[in-house]
């Protein structure tokens, strides 16, 4: 009889996001008629990664927490012209794959859900530390970047998160 070492990325658990030590960020870029680039975050969001073998990821953002430090273009962004905020309040993000690429990285599949519309997204994301802190609690960060398409324009998505096991 042989034994296996098997190695587990994202430690065994329920990881909830911490939205205070957590940026969900975007950056648009828009070739067709306006030539523009807008840097953005959103403040209100949540979030759970289940650890183990087979880890999933999975969040929820609050579209009217969008924040591009200009007041006239947020009500804009979230408008019925662009997000909708009043009809779509949240966009979601549910990963189908998790693939370790060696080290701390690992590619995550999914579908990011924008006005009910979902798109296939691939982030690779890197692992920054996992450990517990002096107050006790354990605590998994990582890094995350991946782009879609959407019309004319390419969104940029990045993430730096934080997050805490539970139980």
């Amino acid at each position: 009889m042989s034994a296996v070492e098997t190695t587990t990325l994202i430690p065994t658990g329920t990881w909830a996001v911490d939205p205070v030590h957590t940026t969900i960020g975007f950056q648009v870029v828009d070739t067709d008629e306006l030539f523009s680039t807008i840097n953005g975050r959103f403040t209100e969001f949540d979030g759970r990664v289940q650890g183990g073998p087979d880890p999933k990821l999975a969040g929820t953002i609050r579209v009217a927490s969008l924040r591009t430090d200009n007041e006239q273009r947020d009500a804009h962004l979230i408008s019925p012209d662009f997000l909708g905020a009043e009809t779509h309040p949240e966009i979601s993000f549910e990963s189908t794959a998790v693939e370790p690429l060696g080290d701390d990285r690992f590619l995550v599949l999914g579908n990011l859900t924008v006005k009910e519309n979902p798109f296939e997204v691939e982030l690779r994301a890197r692992i920054r530390g996992i450990g517990r802190r002096k107050l006790g609690d354990e605590r998994l960060v990582f890094d995350a970047q991946g782009s879609f398409e959407w019309g004319t324009t390419t969104v940029e998505v990045t993430a730096a998160v934080s997050a805490t096991r539970e139980g």
